[in-house]
């Protein structure tokens, strides 16, 4: 997967969206990204902020936590905010132990950690790995693997992955961004027309820098996650930290079974549900989606 672009390069995905594509070339300009080799990968990451607090954002499977960029100017100016571009790795363990090398680079003992989709995957794997580098778990539009999700779910899951898989050597790279972005798109037909615009763009030019080694990598980890972790309320009882579930009540994603799977395995957990949002609520619904992490790291 490549970083961030030379000006220019994807100006004809913003041909509607030119006022907001200046605001990302901004953004652009004042948030370098990092580099950092671990064990032979090379990882990219965006790092800024102030504050005592710091935030791990962990996207979905497109890998970009450039995508976060708005909430990263946000709240910048009160947190420290770390967000990965995921390498081509093909086990939780090596993005967890990854992560955990960023912070350690960037200085930073402890983090609330939030993980959208496969981020939230990835976060749960990483705060039973590495607890006391985690102060807060926000797991957003997300699933698990334990006892309390139904056998059948996970057989399904590991189905639906393991065949893909087996596909992916014989499906050429164009075919494969078109699939992945149909079923983005899909997720955008909630939003305004004015922000649906720049979404397509900024997503257009996403699916255009990932590649075909990313792809299977990601699909490896999913695969890695449903085959080798179950987790249980156990894990976590000497943890002393905090829990928020966000959801959907329209999530194609993730069946209600799956929901209360998660709710189940973290009875602790604080639980917003967003309504009629869909899968990418932190863009459908930036305002709200801010409002309530804002308002749970800021609990006492």
């Amino acid at each position: 997967m490549k970083g961030q672009t030379a000006p220019g390069v994807f100006d004809r995905f913003y041909r509607e969206a030119p006022q907001e594509q200046k605001e990302l070339r901004r953004f652009r300009a004042t948030h370098p990204l990092r580099h950092l080799m671990v064990d032979d990968v090379t990882w990219q990451y965006i790092s800024c902020g102030q504050g005592q607090q710091a935030i791990l954002l962990l996207p979905g499977g497109t890998g970009f936590g450039e995508g976060f960029f708005r909430y990263i100017m946000a709240m910048e100016a009160e947190y420290r905010l770390v967000s990965p571009i995921y390498p081509p790795v093909e086990a939780m363990a090596q993005l967890a132990d990854g992560l955990v090398s960023i912070l350690e680079v960037e200085s930073i003992r402890q983090a609330n950690v939030l993980g959208q989709s496969l981020g939230g995957m990835v976060a749960q794997v990483l705060v039973r790995r590495y607890p006391p580098k985690v102060t807060r778990l926000i797991l957003s539009h997300t699933t698990t693997t334990s006892p309390p999700v139904g056998q059948a779910i996970v057989l399904e899951r590991q189905k639906e992955i393991e065949g893909f898989q087996r596909l992916l050597p014989f499906l050429p790279l164009c075919l494969l961004r078109s699939v992945s972005r149909w079923r983005l798109f899909r997720h955008l037909s909630v939003m305004e027309a004015e922000d649906r615009g720049f979404w397509k763009a900024y997503l257009n030019e996403m699916l255009s820098s990932i590649s075909k080694e990313y792809i299977i990598a990601s699909n490896r980890c999913q695969l890695d996650f449903f085959q080798n972790y179950a987790f249980s309320r156990d894990d976590l009882a000497n943890w002393p930290g905090k829990v928020l579930i966000l959801e959907s009540d329209s999530d194609p994603h993730l069946s209600p079974s799956e929901r209360r799977a998660l709710r189940r395995l973290y009875p602790q957990a604080q639980v917003h549900t967003f309504h009629g949002s869909g899968h990418l609520t932190l863009i459908v619904n930036p305002g709200e989606f801010l409002s309530v992490v804002r308002s749970f790291l800021e609990r006492e």
